[in-house]
């Protein structure tokens, strides 16, 4: 493998990782700019306090009281004493409080405003399970029911309004009994009303922008195979686009239906599918039939169905449970990631027509595999625009399948045309060599049939010659004459195949009133196949001759020239035409209709096998193609 495909995947990597970091760095709620909490307060009394976003993430410094749901009446008086001290998301369930990942628990924080009567804006994100929200001792937000003895589960995003001056408490009490998170897994902002509204219309924006881009590829993919059933790679394509959806729809699906049940089951069912999907779109562009390739299918269709009695367990499970699916998932993720790698390198190895699908591919891997790496290296990220380090990746790895895809229809597509025109070709040639079999049939049969009467002629010219009657002489002999059998053109070159196509448009180039002149030097061992000379000559020549009869005015003329040169074949031919030809940037149309010309489509082919090249140009009204095929 050359040097500059290695550099380039060096580069991809440490893209994506700078990227990743970027992201961390400025599009991350727990690295926002603002003043942080500390053992449960926060002061926002500062003239920047709010700046540059105009609000502030209340990430950390959250006190934590496990098993119990608080009310703003538990403080008046002797305020109980906090387990700890926690950032949001640093629990993933209750386990601490008594091993199980199910519970109740409280979180409070007293934040310090500045002195003056404003309204603010509080953006809760899902709290798991149900919870109520108590703002300066005033429940403000109820979700669901939190009481252990009439337990009802409900989450959604939120945002609550009010109006303080000095000091603010939020509590927050929350029971969970069904979800694989408890409590406060991601951090609320609190800000001004303007600012936390247009941080989450762009959150939604950005995200249904996205989702309907992917549904649109995904339309395009159904489209696509719609027009050809016989090529499966669009529907699985289509497939692909679905599972994304259904991976990143989350946030949009909780804004538009807060009700909707099931979504976390259709987010890591749709990753494991997407995963599997990709291994069956590898083995289908690449051929790639190898025993790596086809555990990742297995592997990821046991996964698959892995899901579904997991997340049928999993409201009611215990911690080992819990434990073994994250295990599994991330057993998912790492081991696909090195299996489609490893399959992507195989591919490169082949050295086929695949390797430069292989190397979109591998692009593909190595954003993903870095992503994956910078998703352990740097855990504590929580996106406020854009979306996580897998989400993205998986956006990439998705479009450059598509892009890999788009190509291997297009090329089938080419392949298609151009075998068609070989076909039409070949059949044409058949019915040039019929016709010139026809035409010597009836030479012989002419030829025969003076032979028979040269004899009577003979006798007739002895017995003239005799009589010394020079007048009747001459006059037989002009008659004589006239009945000759016509004289058969000689051949144009030694290659039978090519010298019937040369022949076929030498005849229909002097119906349409066009002079006609070759010099080509083709034999019957030239180490090109017949075929594809046929095909070039046979394009080339008849786009001349079509050229020519529409020609209104002037002189028409083709001249021909090809033959061997310094390890090449070239074949040149000029002709002239009537000064309009109908083009777009990727060449000549056809003067048939709208699309490119699939003559010169398949003479590019063609040259594209030789590693030679075909130019067409045009010089005032003459028109030049010329190929040049590597012998």
């Amino acid at each position: 493998m050359k040097l500059g495909f290695p550099l380039l995947l060096l580069s991809l990597c440490i893209l994506t990782a700078a990227v990743c970091s970027f992201l961390y760095r400025y599009d991350n709620k727990y690295t926002a700019p603002g003043p942080g909490a500390a053992y449960g307060n926060m002061d926002l009394r500062g003239d920047n306090a709010f700046e540059p976003r105009g609000l502030v993430w209340l990430a950390d410094g959250w006190e934590f009281y496990g098993g119990e749901l608080l009310t703003p009446h538990d403080f008046q008086n002797s305020a109980p004493t906090p387990d700890r001290y926690v950032f949001a998301g640093q629990l993933g369930g209750f386990e601490t409080v008594n091993g199980q990942p199910h519970g109740s628990a409280s979180y409070r924080l007293t934040i310090t405003l500045p002195e003056r009567a404003q309204t603010y804006a509080l953006y809760l994100p899902e709290v798991f399970s149900a919870c109520r929200l108590y703002v300066n001792g005033t429940e403000r937000l109820t979700l669901g029911q939190a009481d252990p003895g009439h337990y009802r589960a409900e989450t959604a995003e939120k945002a609550v309004y009010f109006e303080a001056v000095g000091q603010v408490e939020l509590l927050l009490a929350v029971s969970d009994y069904s979800h694989t998170y408890s409590g406060l897994v991601y951090p609320p902002a609190l800000g001004l009303p303007d600012a936390v509204d247009w941080m989450a219309a762009l959150r939604l924006n950005l995200r249904t922008a996205l989702l309907t881009l992917t549904a649109l590829i995904g339309a395009i993919a159904l489209l696509l195979f719609a027009a050809n059933r016989g090529n499966p790679l669009p529907a699985l394509y289509a497939l692909v686009c679905l599972s994304f959806l259904g991976y990143t729809c989350y946030p949009v699906a909780k804004t538009l239906f807060p009700t909707l049940g099931g979504l976390h089951f259709v987010e890591n069912l749709s990753f494991c599918a997407m995963i599997l999907l990709v291994f069956l779109l590898q083995r289908k562009l690449l051929a790639l039939e190898h025993p790596v390739n086809t555990f990742g299918i297995l592997f990821g269709a046991a996964v698959c169905l892995a899901c579904v009695p997991y997340h049928l367990l999993l409201p009611g499970a215990g911690l080992g449970l819990l434990l073994s699916y994250s295990k599994l998932m991330a057993l998912y993720k790492w081991l696909s990631a090195a299996l489609l790698t490893a399959g992507a390198v195989l591919s490169l190895r082949q050295a086929d027509e695949t390797t430069p699908h292989a190397k979109v591919l591998l692009c593909g891997m190595a954003v993903f595999d870095t992503a994956l790496v910078m998703d352990r290296l740097l855990p504590l990220y929580e996106p406020i625009y854009s979306g996580w380090f897998l989400e993205l990746a998986s956006l990439c790895l998705v479009l450059l399948i598509g892009a890999v895809l788009l190509r291997e229809i297009y090329g089938r597509a080419v392949t298609s045309l151009v075998l068609e025109e070989d076909i039409r070709l070949t059949r044409q040639n058949i019915a040039m060599q019929k016709e010139q079999h026809h035409t010597m049939m009836e030479a012989i049969a002419q030829e025969r049939a003076f032979r028979h009467d040269l004899r009577q002629h003979i006798s007739v010219l002895h017995e003239l010659a005799g009589a010394d009657d020079l007048d009747a002489l001459k006059r037989y002999f002009d008659k004589l004459e006239g009945a000759l059998p016509p004289r058969q053109d000689g051949a144009f070159c030694g290659n039978a195949p090519v010298d019937t196509i040369i022949r076929h448009y030498a005849a229909r180039a002097g119906l349409v009133g066009a002079e006609f002149a070759a010099a080509v030097q083709v034999g019957a061992d030239i180490p090109i196949s017949e075929v594809d000379l046929c095909v070039i000559f046979g394009n080339l020549l008849e786009n001349a001759v079509e050229a020519c009869a529409r020609q209104q005015e002037g002189s028409k003329y083709i001249h021909v020239c090809a033959g061997p040169s310094v390890g090449a074949f070239a074949i040149t031919v000029e002709n002239r035409f009537n000064g309009y030809l109908r083009r777009n940037p990727a060449g000549f149309l056809s003067s048939k209709g709208s699309r490119p010309g699939i003559g010169t489509a398949s003479v590019r082919a063609i040259t594209k096998k030789y590693g030679g090249m075909a130019s067409f140009e045009t010089v005032g009204d003459t028109f030049r193609a010329s190929v040049i095929l590597h012998l």
